[in-house]
């Protein structure tokens, strides 16, 4: 097990330009899978015994341009397809794409802007003050388990709208999203099929996956999403029995795809593994252009009108004809995996709870945008971008770390359990959740450490460890 996490984090020393940032890295990482709380640097001293006076030296790591956060995410996708067997749909990885919004009060930390929250959850505030993450992650499979596995994260923020115009200043939310699930199939190598939610069944969401193609001109991702109930579409025109004046038609009959379902004889009913557990389904496909509103995409587009168990009623479209109409439902029924995982990364991993700031920015102003430093004050700019870069840094290495518990999840499932600290009611699933793994390997790791300093894990955090042995606690009466 910790020979395993050991060889993963070797893999990453080429992607640092001095061993000291490397170390700095390492201890991190650890940090991030055996700390038990949400204090951020502090939490992972206290966690590994640590001397304290290394805070300092361990906060500068963020900052450092020793590496490059994009070619820590690329080495991770890499390390992340070899290790661990991934969910394939017709021919393509299957990835998640979502946004996720964390709530941000710092009144010098850069890019806090206030965002609506969609969500229906009454614990939520309509408009929270923070930032906002795009998140693509695939599927890891084992047997019948299946979990998601986090590949890159990555900070993100609206436009400025042009002057006297409403149209934004540049890519919106939606084509960033896309454009790092494009990233990702890079790194990966290999083509996908992307599954996103409602928010993204946007004209410039498939024109942007339409635009990234491969050397051998296959499109690299491929967008699954769940159409809006006031989606149209339009059949294909016949072409006239005789030529006439004038330009042909480019669009055939107008049809409603939520109107679909008032004809269920053209439906075909079939049984499938959704969500766990056989699902009756009842769907019909139907290839039409597509004709947003707002940003005109005149394209086939592969709709699939959805109903499970007799009740609950979708409408799924897909940018790829090749897909079948159940390898279409199965990925978008697979999609709901990434919001555990933006569980595990928020809550057991605390990914996101990063308090940099600088004093290079103004004190912001209660729901109001920071005041950026002038063109002029090269120096404020400078820091202000540093400590982006922190942020952006640490929810890496957040990230990295979740993928690793996942793998090593996968990997070591009957001896994690065996070793297991605590105890569990009931157990759902034969894949142990990362809190149970992160719990494990906390309890297990000070032991480990003295036993086998020839590896970096080891050798790294026992060189700033207490002066105190962990099995040498004196008994308090």
């Amino acid at each position: 097990m910790f020979q395993l996490m050991n060889s993963i984090i070797q893999e990453f020393r080429e992607k640092f330009k001095r061993v000291e940032t490397y170390k700095w890295f390492v201890i991190l990482l650890l940090g991030f899978m055996v700390r038990s709380g949400k204090r951020g640097l502090s939490e992972i001293i206290s966690s590994m015994r640590l001397r304290g006076e290394i805070y300092h030296s361990m906060l500068h790591y963020f900052r450092s341009a020793a590496y490059k956060v994009e070619e820590l995410y690329a080495k991770w996708i890499e390390i992340a397809g070899k290790r661990v067997e991934l969910v394939r749909i017709g021919g393509r990885v299957l990835t998640l794409g979502d946004h996720i919004k964390i709530g941000k009060e710092g009144r010098r930390m850069p890019g806090v802007t206030t965002h609506h929250q969609e969500s229906d959850n009454s614990s939520k505030a309509e408009y929270i003050e923070g930032h906002i993450f795009a998140h693509v992650s695939a599927v890891a499979t084992k047997g019948e388990v299946s979990r998601s596995i986090p590949l890159m994260s990555e900070r993100q923020e609206s436009p400025p709208r042009k002057e006297g115009s409403s149209k934004p200043d540049g890519d919106t939310l939606v084509t960033q999203m896309v454009n790092l699930a494009i990233r990702t199939a890079k790194c990966l190598a290999e083509p996908c099929v992307t599954a996103l939610d409602a928010y993204f069944a946007k004209g410039s969401a498939f024109e942007a996956a339409a635009a990234a193609v491969s050397e051998s001109g296959e499109q690299l991702v491929e967008i699954v999403t769940r159409a809006p109930t006031d989606t149209v579409g339009f059949t294909v025109p016949a072409p006239p029995p005789k030529p006439k004046r004038g330009q042909p038609p480019k669009y055939g009959d107008k049809i409603g795809l939520y109107s679909l379902f008032g004809d269920m004889s053209k439906f075909t009913e079939t049984t499938m593994i959704l969500y766990g557990k056989q699902t009756k389904v009842k769907y019909h496909c139907i290839d039409l252009i597509w004709k947003p509103v707002w940003k005109p995409l005149n394209r086939l587009i592969r709709f699939v009108a959805v109903e499970l168990n007799g009740s609950d009623r979708c409408v799924l479209m897909a940018s790829c004809l090749s897909l079948t109409p159940q390898e279409i439902i199965s990925v978008y029924a697979l999609r709901f995996k990434i919001e555990s995982s933006f569980d595990e990364q928020k809550n057991d991993m605390a990914c996101f709870s990063y308090h940099f700031g600088t004093t290079a920015l103004p004190k912001r102003k209660k729901w109001n945008k920071a005041e950026l430093p002038s063109d002029d004050d090269v120096d404020s700019i400078k820091k202000v971008n540093q400590t982006k870069r922190a942020i952006d840094s640490f929810v890496c290495i957040g990230t990295i770390a979740t993928g690793i518990l996942t793998i090593i999840g996968f990997s070591y499932d009957r001896e994690i359990w065996s070793r297991f600290p605590g105890w569990l009611r009931s157990l759902r699933s034969s894949i142990p959740s990362i809190a149970v793994i992160k719990e494990t390997i906390a309890h297990a790791f000070p032991p480990f450490l003295s036993r086998r300093n020839d590896l970096d894990i080891c050798s790294f955090a026992n060189f700033y460890l207490k002066s105190f042995d962990f099995d040498d606690f004196d008994v308090i009466a």
